[in-house]
Order: structure tokens, then sequence, then C-alpha cells
């Protein structure tokens, strides 16, 4: 049932049903833990109008896709590219380096519409906290845009040649779609290519799609209607406060608020029903008028306040945000939305393609130059640059060398045709070490064989993190030290973790008894074992902790952790470590000894910052620790005697 065309109050007031809970669940308001199903409304919507809209021009033979893509174009790019300006201007003067270089990648995946996939591969361990990427909301306009790539050819195609069965070619291609989000998430509840990746949110705008085709009559009168709308509106409203971070989304979870939209579409098509008059009411209609600019502005003026107070807003400031996000919703709305929506909007069919298409290139060229420039790190002073600079201070091959796979073949370090002599096993505090390995490595022509995999500490059998790997991170472990113990080139393992993360303080002891396995199957297999222990955590950003404290005229190398902190802070982790006494001819590594002189622990030394993150040394950093692990290259090492 293909409606005329019709405006629909109720249809901006589900618009507005929409963006109601998204505002409030990114602004962390109570009660509204589910609100992110909002996004799920309006897929549904949008498969609803645009499928609407093209199968009546396929039918009357007015369809072109020159007129679709206007319509795109003056619905979609003024208010998106007004937005990303602004944002643009904001995080050249709020964001730190890193970060506005984070933001020049995702402002050029946005202004291309690939959002989605850059975000569904970086929203995760390496890459900064989602909170704090002011353009990560346009993961969504990504889904529907690459969507609508190739969705009205479909339209187009089914209707030419399978006219009679272009229902079933489509309701096909939604179930697979669900089916093929629900399996994923079956296999990592965590699956970020679900929850991102258009092929996977597919179903949700076919659910819409289907409304408009699917010719459904319901039994005349108004009760049966309004029953459909009654159900439909609590399908979209409890999961809003039923659902919450940790409820597995998209899949069958969003099931709910998608047919709930469905219903509440399907009841109010011949007439309205109670809840499609209540959703027509005035101020509520108003709401669903902005509500796209209302998307638009919202995150970034949410995240971007989170740079600037260095923490998460309290309620009031979260309702001054609101606030904030609803006047530019409106400004948005009524001098850039409308004067270009509609036959009649501003610029001619060729000048709104050739602007569009300059934007484009000018925010894509932004962003590229923001990429190039290291974020603006022109903006800065030349001491502050160098300080900048540390935030990229890490193994160029991070990415490539620690793997989430539990078959990772490792990277090899030092001479790369020299069989490996040392193994170096465990997370990312252990991964810092393979190039200051590598080098002692290379210096004699030998190798290092590095295995290591993120928040993935060296303990056999350990049940590990409850993350997306974390199934493959006891198989690694498994796999890693097979590997380890079948070279004999190899005569050292060097262990090492991030330890303040996991339970070392399980009364159980279940982490030791696991790492303890480990040290066993090594030593028993005849490799010599060298246990890293913890180097000083900060806490903070050092790079811009110590931006700040020279901007705000402080002497940067004042910026220190007293001994007596590292070993309260560490206390735990030591007793656990020095309880693996089983093997006397245990090596035992300490860091700390190098970086902390003078009983105080130094983040700044001789004009080089030693942390690239809160927590991770700098290649800088590590490369100070070279004496520390030399002697493992030797045919014997000296046995440390302790704090």
């Amino acid at each position: 049932m293909i409606e005329s065309h019709r405006y629909r109050a109720d249809i901006d007031g589900l618009r507005a049903l929409a963006i109601a809970p998204v505002v409030l669940f990114h602004a962390n308001i109570p009660g509204f833990g589910g609100g992110f199903i909002g996004v799920d409304v309006f897929f549904v919507i949008s498969g609803y109008l645009i499928t609407s809209i093209i199968a009546r021009e396929i039918r009357e033979g007015r369809f072109t896709l020159q007129g679709f893509y206007e319509r795109r174009i003056r619905r979609i790019l003024p208010a998106l590219f007004a937005m990303l300006s602004v944002s643009v201007l904001a995080a050249y003067l709020i964001l730190y380096p890193a970060q506005a270089q984070s933001f020049s990648r995702s402002l050029i995946a946005a202004t291309l519409f690939v959002s989605s996939i850059l975000f569904q591969r970086e929203v995760g361990y390496f890459d900064q906290e989602a909170e704090l990427k002011p353009l990560l909301h346009t993961w969504s306009l990504s889904v529907e845009e690459i969507f609508y790539i190739l969705y009205p050819l479909l339209l187009w195609f089914t209707w030419r040649r399978f006219r009679g069965h272009q229902t079933a070619l489509v309701a096909g291609i939604a179930a697979l779609s669900f089916a093929a989000t629900v399996i994923a998430l079956w296999i990592d509840k965590q699956s970020t290519s679900a929850f991102f990746l258009p092929h996977f949110r597919a179903w949700e705008l076919l659910i819409g799609a289907l409304v408009a085709l699917v010719p459904l009559r319901l039994p005349k009168g108004r009760t049966f209607a309004g029953l459909l709308a009654i159900i439909g509106l609590s399908m979209i409203v409890v999961p809003v406060y039923a659902y919450s971070q940790t409820t597995t989304f998209p899949g069958l979870a969003a099931l709910a608020p998608c047919l709930g939209t469905a219903l509440v579409i399907v009841a109010g098509q011949r007439r309205p029903s109670p809840v499609g008059r209540m959703l027509s009411w005035r101020p509520i209609v108003f709401l669903g008028l902005i509500s796209y600019s209302l998307y638009l502005w919202h995150w970034p003026i949410f995240v971007f306040a989170r740079h600037v107070l260095g923490r998460e807003p309290l309620l009031g400031e979260s309702l001054a945000l609101i606030a904030a996000s609803l006047i530019a919703a409106v400004l948005s709305w009524r001098f850039v939305e409308r004067p270009f929506r509609g036959r009649s909007g501003l610029l001619p069919r060729p000048a709104l393609f050739a602007a569009a298409a300059l934007a484009a290139l000018i925010l894509t060229g932004i962003g590229l130059h923001g990429q190039q420039t290291g974020g603006w790190l022109g903006r800065y002073p030349p001491e502050l640059v160098d300080i900048f600079a540390a935030s990229q201070d890490h193994d160029p091959r991070r990415r490539a060398c620690e793997s989430v796979r539990a078959d990772t073949p490792g990277c090899i370090y030092g001479e790369a045709d020299a069989p490996p002599v040392v193994a170096l096993l465990g997370d990312s505090h252990a991964a810092v070490y393979a190039m200051v390995l590598g080098e002692l490595a290379q210096g004699r022509g030998e190798a290092v064989l590095s295995l290591t995999m993120p928040i993935c500490p060296p303990a056999l059998g350990w049940a590990g993190e409850p993350l997306s790997w974390r199934e493959d991170c006891g198989l690694f472990q498994r796999l890693a030290l097979e590997r380890i113990i079948a070279t004999p080139s190899i005569h050292t393992v060097v262990l090492a973790a991030w330890y303040r993360i996991y339970p070392f303080d399980d009364p159980h002891g279940k982490l030791a008894v696991a790492i303890e396995e480990a040290i066993e199957r090594l030593v028993s297999a005849g490799k010599r074992v060298a246990l890293v222990y913890p180097i000083p955590q900060p806490d903070a950003d050092i790079p811009t902790t110590l931006a700040e404290a020279v901007l705000e005229g402080r002497d940067p190398n004042l910026v220190r952790q007293p001994l007596e902190q590292f070993h309260a802070d560490q206390g735990g982790v030591f007793a656990m470590l020095d309880g693996l006494d089983r093997h006397p001819s245990l090596v035992r590594l300490y860091p700390h000894r190098v970086l902390c002189p003078d009983s105080e622990c130094l983040f700044y030394r001789d004009g080089s910052t030693l942390y690239y993150d809160d927590n991770h040394l700098s290649v800088t950093g590590a490369a100070l620790l070279r004496p520390l692990f030399a002697p493992l290259f030797d045919g014997a090492a000296q046995q440390d005697e302790g704090r």
C-alpha cells in the first residue's frame, strides 16, 4: 500500500520521539539508558518515507536518480556541512594535536559519508574514547547514505523486472541482513561491525520500506488502529528505560523499537489514532521538524564541552548544553535547512551539485591538512610541539603487532633473517619494550619475537577480561607458549603486563596461578624467564599534562610522582609478583629503578617525554631501559635483588 503523498504530522511527532531520548541519553540524564534506540526509530522512518516517494515516482514514471539525489543533497548536506564547518573551528581552538588529528580523520570520513566504516575500525582499544569524538554521531548518516546509493536502483530494477515479487525480494534482503546481525552478535556480543556497518543495519531501513510497500488493510473503526498504535508506542518507550549500554545491540534487542515504529506508522495510515493525535501536538511536531538539526548539533556540543571541562558535565551543565543544542538546532533549521528545501530551494540543480562538491572538497582538504600537520601542530611554540609529538612516539608497527587474533604470527624485531633468541609475551605494556629489545638484538645480529595482545596478560588458562577478544586471549596465551617452546633458538622469555588493571588481588589468586602456570611451562622447556615489574602510572595523559604545565608557566620537569606514591599504588601488584617464587632462576626486572631516580618518578627528562599516553612508555622512555634488558642477551642474566 503506497500512500498518496500527504503530510503526516504524527511522523514528525515520531521523529521527536526518536531524537528526545537520544539527546537525553547522550546527556547522561537518568532514566534514559536505552535512549540510543532513537537512531533505530529514525532508520525505520527514513526507510518508510524514502520508499514511499521512490515507489510512487517509479509507478508514475517520474523517477530519476538526479531528482532523488537532489532531494538527498537538499535534505542532508546544508545542515551537515554547516555543523562540520563550525566543528572545525571548535576543534582548532579546543582540541590538542592528537585529538585534532583524530578529528581530522573523522572530518574526511563524515564529509564522504564513510564514517560508519571509520568508526567501526577506530572505536576500540587504540583510539581515544568514543565519548570524546566530536563527529562520532555521523555514523548513522553514513549508514543511510551508503544504503541509499544502491537502494533506489534496487526498487527501480525490481519494479521493472520482478514487479510481482518486489516485496518478497525486499523482505528477503531484510531477513538476510537481520540474520547476519544476530549471528554477528552471537559470535561477538560487542561486535562493532554489527553496530556500525550498513549491511548489518539495512534491515531496519527495510522494515520501514516494507510498511510502504506491503498492502495492509486494517479493520474499519478506530479501536484496532488505536490499540496497534499503543502497542507500537510501548515498544519504543519501554526500551528507552529498560535498555542500557550493556544491552547486546542491535540484533534482537532492536526489533522492539523498529517494529514499534512500524506499528505506529501503520496505525496512522488511514486516520490519526489517539497516539497519532498526541504525536501531532504542535510542540512535539516542532521538535520533530528540528530533529535532524538537533541530532547534528547536540553531540559535538556535548563532546567539546567534555574537552573544555576535562570531565563529564554535571546535571545542571548537561541541561544547559541541551538548551544550547536546541537553540543551535532551531537556528540551523530556520536559516540553513529550510532555505534549501524543495524544488524552489536555493540554487538550481546544477549549481546545487557543484556547490555540494566544492564544499565537500574544502572540508576534505581541511581534514587532510589536519592529518598531515599532526593536528595543526603549528598552533603551538616549539617546546609544546615536541611535547605533543610524544603522543605519536610509539612503535609504528603497533597496530600490526598488537593483534587481537589468537593465531597472530607476532612480529620480529632486530635482525629480520636471524632466528629469535628472546621472546616478548604479554599485553600492550609488554609491547612497549619490543623496539628497545629489537635494537639490542640488532646490535648483536640477533632477533626478538614479540607476541602481544591488548589487555591479555601472560597467564595460561586465565579467563580474561570481558572484551570482544576474550576467547581469543585464552587461545592466544596457549598458542604463544607452544610456539615459544617449540622454537629452540629462544633462550629467554620476557613477561610483562599492565597488572594493575587485572584482578591481581583476587583472594583465590587465579591470575597469579595462571601466570605461574605460564612460567612453569617455559622453565620446564628450558627457557629463562624475565618478569618485568610495573612502571609508574600517573593516570593522566602525560603529553597533555606536560603541555598544560607549559601553558600555565610551570616547569614540565617538575611534573613527577613521588616514589612512595608509586609503591603505594603498585604495592598489591608487587606482592603478587613477589609471590611467584617457585622458580629461583626467575629474573626480576624493575623499570622504576631507572625511571624513578632520587625518589621521584619522572615523566619528562632532558627535554623528552617518557610516555605517549597515560600509562604506556614512549619509544624514548622505553629506550632508557636498555641497561636493564641488555644482560638478557648474554648467556646469563644477573638476578635482581628486589625493590
